[in-house]
């Protein structure tokens, strides 16, 4: 059975997803601050201006996890880049050399164990549709700075930034299908218009993770490192020669790029499928309640830095 914040969880976003994904002018969740000095902070991410580029480092302990606090301070940011010509590029790096972005929050999944008061599970979800959209959509160019665990919608993340660098401590996967449910959150689409139809499948249907070197051989990555010191001297450079062109030359390209990006009908109807798995298996259940038992409740656990090698002991 599950509680009836779930059900209406699902119920909500159902109503949501299709407008998320084509609009995002009208969403309104969390704080919305632009920051005008050279280096800020949203929280969970520190901030440093230089030039036209922005540096943004994720810093959510123990794991990076995708929680409300990470949610709201990623769509803070990048919707605070909206209808601005000052900044053209922006970096996306982690604090963390371990993760990252770990994953979704477990508990916005979870009947048994569900988010502490006050947190809103669907605020959350909406807010990662719709600050996915804009890193993809947005004449802006993001670039993913990966050295760490990039999982579930960490991955989903990365893959609709526009380029992603990777050093030596990355991983990534999608873990979705540990938890008897799909990719909802680009994931899926991103991953088959990447590296294609069988090598898609091949990393979705198994959970397997998937190492910067391999990555970069198969498209899910532009370029691989094996220093983290070079990969960051490597993203900064291209960073700023990108921001050396014009900010219309630069969103031109990738506006004309995205014709070919997937379809919002593709993505809702992922997202969609997501949450009606979620809800209409109790397989799915009792694998998010085996995650809490072996991750320590999304804590630093041996589990959980072994998530994608694992992942079948979700279901033993």
């Amino acid at each position: 059975m599950f509680s009836i914040s779930l059900t209406a969880l699902f119920l909500l976003l159902s109503s949501v997803i299709r407008s998320s994904w084509c609009n995002t002018s009208n969403i309104a969740l969390g704080t919305y601050d632009k920051r005008n000095s050279s280096t800020a902070g949203y929280g969970t991410i520190s901030t440093s201006i230089t030039g036209s580029v922005l540096r943004a480092t994720i810093n959510n302990p123990p794991i990076n996890l995708y929680d409300k606090k990470l949610s709201v301070d990623l769509f803070s940011l990048v919707n605070s880049l909206a209808n601005q010509t000052e900044i053209k590029v922006v970096i996306l790096a982690s604090a963390n050399p371990e993760f990252w972005i770990a994953h979704y929050d477990i508990h916005i999944l979870s009947a048994n164990h569900p988010l502490p008061p006050g947190d809103n599970g669907t605020e959350t979800g909406v807010r990662l549709l719709s600050t996915v959209n804009s890193l993809a959509t947005l004449p802006v160019i993001f670039i993913a700075e990966i050295d760490g665990r990039a999982r579930g919608a960490g991955n989903e993340i990365a893959v609709q930034c526009d380029i992603r660098y990777a050093g030596p401590g990355t991983i990534l996967s999608q873990i979705e299908v540990g938890f008897n449910i799909l990719p909802g959150a680009g994931g899926l689409q991103y991953l088959v218009a990447l590296i294609g139809r069988a090598r898609a499948l091949e990393y979705i249907l198994s959970g397997n993770g998937i190492d910067a070197v391999t990555a970069a051989s198969i498209g899910w990555v532009n370029k691989a490192f094996g220093n983290k010191e070079v990969l960051r001297t490597e993203v900064d450079a291209l960073a700023h020669r990108i921001a050396s062109f014009t900010g219309k030359a630069l969103g031109g390209i990738k506006g004309r790029v995205n014709v070919n990006k997937p379809s919002a009908e593709s993505l809702a109807g992922d997202n969609e499928a997501f949450f009606q798995l979620l809800v209409e298996q109790s397989a799915a259940q009792r694998a998010v309640d085996r995650y809490f038992e072996l991750s320590q409740d999304q804590t630093r656990s041996p589990f959980e830095l072994a998530l994608s090698e694992d992942l079948e002991r979700l279901n033993a």
